[in-house]
């Protein structure tokens, strides 16, 4: 729809709400309405706290893996209350399992073919900004676990990892959450999605890294690999954080010495050691993006009108 500006004096223009919006959101005389500015757009927020929502939906039919899917997906999109029907136990387990990760989630009923699973508050006091450090953290901890792990042959943190993984879901899916519900307005939502989404996908894939260790514990050349994956993970955490150009320098620079690095063990690895190159060539192309999609937040980044 399109309004058209209204001029006021000299310096005041008005624009018109939407009447259909204004009557859905209870828009009255005098009250006050909350602007965001964002680039070529404002947007509007009626400040009020978003109505909890409630789905009933039958999974019969799915893999557990789907149903665990499906439970993190309707957390994140600000879901409050979910009624869910299934047909098998390994689905009723899988979703059991998955609760614990879903901050402020709790199981409320069950039966044999039923599972009610309701948040405890509609908005859960934690600052977005603090729990995406967290992650940030969590994430680069499973890093150099994985190396020294790796490196001391330790099999007892290697197996560790997959839990401290799931702790690192937890804040992910907290922030795709707040976001969703429109609980946090600050850098680009689309970009921070895709970086929060990103960051466990780092996550899964040092877990996966770590489980493949396990069974074919990795050579020397495979742990130098991860020292210098960790290593750009680390100057990308400090640009997210104290955007210069010198540490995307850096990190570019050692991201295109590793590619380098990991294209000769392609070329001359050894048996048991494709997978795991092939899920440090992934780190990589993960962790890329922490710098690149965050250029535009360099100190020298000014708009020009």
């Amino acid at each position: 729809m399109k309004r058209k500006v209204i001029q006021i004096a000299d310096s005041t223009q008005l624009i018109s709400l939407p009447r259909e919006w204004a009557k859905k959101n209870n828009i009255m005389k005098g009250q006050e309405l909350e602007l965001e500015d964002d680039g070529d757009r404002i947007i509007i927020h009626t400040g009020n706290t978003p109505q909890k929502s409630r789905i009933e939906i039958n999974l019969s039919g799915l893999t557990p893996r789907l149903a665990d899917r499906f439970l993190a997906r309707a957390y994140q999109l600000g879901y409050d209350e979910l009624t869910i029907d299934y047909d098998s136990l390994d689905i009723a387990l899988a979703l059991q399992k998955k609760v614990p990760e879903l901050m402020g989630f709790e199981i409320f009923d069950q039966s044999k073919s039923q599972i009610t699973i309701k948040s405890l508050s509609s908005k859960i006091e934690i600052d977005f900004d603090s729990a995406f450090r967290k992650a940030f953290l969590i994430a680069l901890g499973i890093a150099n676990r994985c190396l020294e792990a790796t490196a001391s042959r330790d099999k007892k943190t290697l197996e560790h990892i997959p839990n401290i993984d799931m702790d690192l879901n937890k804040f992910c899916y907290f922030c795709l959450r707040a976001i969703n519900k429109g609980q946090y307005r600050g850098y680009d939502n689309r970009i921070l999605y895709y970086l929060i989404e990103t960051l466990e996908d780092v996550g899964d894939a040092y877990k996966e890294l770590a489980l493949d260790v396990l069974k074919n514990p990795a050579n020397e050349k495979i742990i130098r690999a991860i020292e210098r994956i960790n290593k750009i993970f680390k100057i990308s955490y400090d640009f997210f954080y104290d955007p210069d150009k010198a540490k995307a320098v850096e990190a570019y620079n050692k991201l295109m010495e590793t590619s380098s690095y990991l294209a000769q063990l392609t070329k001359n690895h050894g048996p048991s050691e494709g997978r795991q190159i092939c899920i440090l060539n992934y780190l990589l192309r993960l962790i890329y993006h922490y710098t690149t999609m965050r250029l535009d937040s360099l100190r020298e980044f000014k708009t020009v009108e």
